[in-house]
């Protein structure tokens, strides 16, 4: 592992201990799991760093949500928590159906992380480097619908525990979109800048032999 990886690591398991017991003290059961949560991802993103080798860029993007997630239920605001801090009013439709909020910038950002983590796979540990636009539309897809398991664990702390934070319909709904506009934002982005596009596997073919009938 690369001294900038350790320092990534290093930074996750701060970010862990601290909050762990900031939480636990606290008796703030929704996001104790919340910590678990970053636990196991922390552990599997380092862990899996000979096979997947995700970039320092993904890396150090999920860190920075990490230590967001943790101080988005936190942070005492106006508005409650950070989480509910109301940035700019883009849209209020009244409750919790307002745009744009702490939250949004959140999912925002971690599925366009996501979204990268997803194309990186596709183009460098499955392999794919054609038509780099179909790759990004799968990516992008992927990251979306990676995006529902964190709308279930959301789910179940509303079923589980007497209270939580986490909001009705809107704010799933809401969720939803800026999950799935971070990965846009993020994928098509990336693929702008690189991988030249091949639109066919042939080119991949020595002397683009052609296939035997």
């Amino acid at each position: 592992m690369k001294k900038i990886q350790k320092v990534l690591l290093s930074l996750n398991v701060l970010i862990i201990i601290s909050f762990g017991y900031y939480y636990s003290t606290s008796f703030n059961f929704e996001f104790i799991a919340y910590v678990g949560l970053i636990a196991v991802i922390t552990a599997l993103l380092f862990g899996t760093l000979k096979t997947t080798k995700f970039t320092n860029g993904i890396l150090f993007g999920i860190t920075i949500w990490a230590l967001l997630h943790m101080l988005g239920g936190s942070v005492e605001t106006e508005y409650g928590v950070l989480y509910a801090y109301k940035i700019f009013p883009i849209f209020d439709g009244g409750g919790e159906f307002y745009i744009l909020k702490f939250d949004q910038i959140v999912h925002t950002f971690l599925y366009g992380v996501v979204g990268l983590m997803f194309l990186h796979l596709l183009r460098n540990f499955i392999g794919i480097k054609t038509n780099k636009w179909l790759v990004a539309f799968i990516a992008i897809f992927a990251s979306a619908g990676f995006s529902i398991i964190n709308e279930i664990i959301e789910f179940a702390a509303v079923v589980i525990l007497p209270e939580t934070g986490v909001g009705g319909y809107y704010n799933t709904v809401l969720d939803l979109i800026f999950n799935l506009l971070g990965s846009v934002v993020a994928v098509i982005f990336y693929s702008l800048k690189t991988l030249p596009d091949k639109s066919t596997i042939v080119e991949d073919f020595p002397n683009n032999t052609p296939l035997s009938k």
